[in-house]
Parts: structure tokens; C-alpha cells; sequence
């Protein structure tokens, strides 16, 4: 997921430096734990019955590792990479040199507050991570009507909402167990997940991309159809979000992004 970006003579270099990770190489041979005991009956007991399981190969377990400790990392002030990357950002958006990170602006690009740091604490570096990819792919579209006071759409907040929501949906949420079992993917989710991660460059950039776009689309169908729509009924349209990507990975294994896309845009 390490990625350079351009823009005009600026250069952000997205690196994850996974350091003093807790798990053991033991550990990131085998498929999450989580999976592991999240099998139903009919694959627990039956499974010589079936053509099919949803085991991890061993390329899907690399790669679900891979990206567990690339999302390990948490923003810090004191990391010269995380400083970088918020100036980063600042110069997508506004095309200006960032003097205090700390500036009332940031609110009008959808952060809680003038301090765009504190919003970071759920979904780590990689949620800043997603707001930099997404600004630099649709600066001058999406994230433009994205931002529009009227259309009362808090983008960058959304964009941290559904890589939070990824990460713990497939596993990749630190102390998750099997009491986590009904918020997280099931065998079939996850399995599509990981195939996903192996057959697809950038695969997390693009499910990103597809789930906060469709949650811009979704609020705003629903402002048209109700003008009266305030912030209060955002809620119910993240959960839309969540539940129709629940859905689709649990459906059936796709063969490829394509299907899994036409799918999930079908609902």
C-alpha cells in the first residue's frame, strides 16, 4: 500500500513503518484467529461435503498480515512521516503551505475540529492516509460538491467513518474476538476480502473510494428526496453503507473486483 503522490512540485510519500508490532511470525503464518473460529456448522462438521471452503490460502493470509501491520500505525505529532502527511493533505486541498497544523479551515473540509489530528485516533494513519488518496484522485469533483456547506456532508469525518468501519469489519481492528463475532465479516466476507487483496492492486484505495462515494450519493438522494434532512439522519445512511457491503461480500466469492462492484451497486 506504499504510495507516492503528486501534486503540482509537491510529493507525498505514503510509507507505513510497522514498529514494535505484538504479533509473533508464529502468529502471521496462520489466518486471523477470528476466522478461525468463526465457522458455522455446516463448514465446522460438514465441510468434506462441500467443493469449497473459506480457509485463508497461504498468499491471503500474507497479505491480511500484510495490511494488519500497515494499519498499526497510530498518528503521532511526534512522527516527522504523520507531520508530512497532514502538510501533505493541507497542500492538496488548499494549494498552500501549512504555518500551524492547528487552523479553523480544516473544518470547513468536514474535521470535527481546528485540529485535524484528534479525528485520527480510530482509524489510525491510514485514515489520513484515505483522505489523502481520495483528495488527490477527485480534488476538483467529488471532494469539491463533498464540501459544499449546503450539502451538509462532513467529508473528511465520512472518509475516517469507512475506514474505521473496514478495518474492523475484516478483522484488522486490534483486540478483536469471538465475542466480536456479529460486527465482524463472516468466513464467506472475509475470504472475499482476502482474494480481493491478493488479486487487486491498491484493493482497500478502491473499497474505500466505492463506500464513501456511495455514501455521498446515498445522503444526497435522500437530501433531494427531503429537504428537511438534517446532520441527525446521517447515521441511518452510514448503517445503508454498511449493511450493503455486508452483503455483498457475504453473498458468494466473486471472481474478481468487476463482479464484486456490479454487485454491490446493484443494491
Amino acid at each position: 500500500m506504499n504510495q507516492e503522490i503528486k501534486q503540482k512540485d509537491q510529493t507525498i510519500v505514503l510509507i507505513h513503518h510497522a514498529k514494535n508490532h505484538p504479533w509473533t511470525e508464529l502468529q502471521m503464518a496462520h489466518e486471523p484467529l477470528t476466522h478461525a473460529k468463526n465457522k458455522e456448522f455446516k463448514e465446522k462438521y460438514l465441510s468434506s461435503c462441500f467443493d469449497e471452503t473459506y480457509n485463508l490460502t497461504n498468499q491471503e493470509i500474507k497479505e491480511w498480515w500484510n495490511l494488519r501491520l500497515e494499519l498499526y500505525a497510530l498518528y503521532s505529532h511526534q512522527d516527522e512521516n504523520c507531520v508530512k502527511r497532514i502538510k501533505g493533505l493541507w497542500y492538496l486541498l488548499t494549494e498552500n503551505d501549512l504555518e500551524e497544523i492547528r487552523n479553523k479551515k480544516w473544518t470547513e473540509f468536514g474535521f470535527q475540529q481546528a485540529d485535524p489530528t484528534t479525528d485520527f485516533r480510530g482509524g489510525g494513519v491510514q485514515s489520513l492516509d484515505d483522505i489523502i488518496n481520495f483528495v488527490s484522485d477527485y480534488k476538483d469533483t467529488l471532494v469539491k460538491e463533498m464540501c459544499k456547506p449546503q450539502n451538509d456532508f462532513y467529508f473528511a469525518a465520512s472518509s475516517i467513518n469507512i475506514t474505521f468501519f473496514i478495518k474492523r469489519y475484516f478483522h484488522l481492528q486490534e483486540q478483536l474476538d469471538e465475542r466480536d463475532r456479529k460486527e465482524i465479516a463472516d468466513r464467506i466476507a472475509l475470504k472475499n476480502f482476502c482474494r480481493s487483496l491478493v488479486r487487486e492492486d491498491n484493493f482497500w484505495k478502491k473499497l474505500h473510494q466505492l463506500l464513501l462515494s456511495d455514501l455521498f450519493n446515498e445522503w444526497m438522494a435522500l437530501k433531494q428526496r427531503r429537504p428537511e434532512t438534517t446532520i441527525m439522519d446521517y447515521g441511518p445512511v452510514l448503517e445503508r453503507v454498511k449493511q450493503k457491503t455486508k452483503r455483498t461480500f457475504s453473498i458468494r466469492l466473486f471472481a474478481n473486483l468487476k463482479q464484486l462492484i456490479e454487485f454491490y451497486q446493484s443494491l
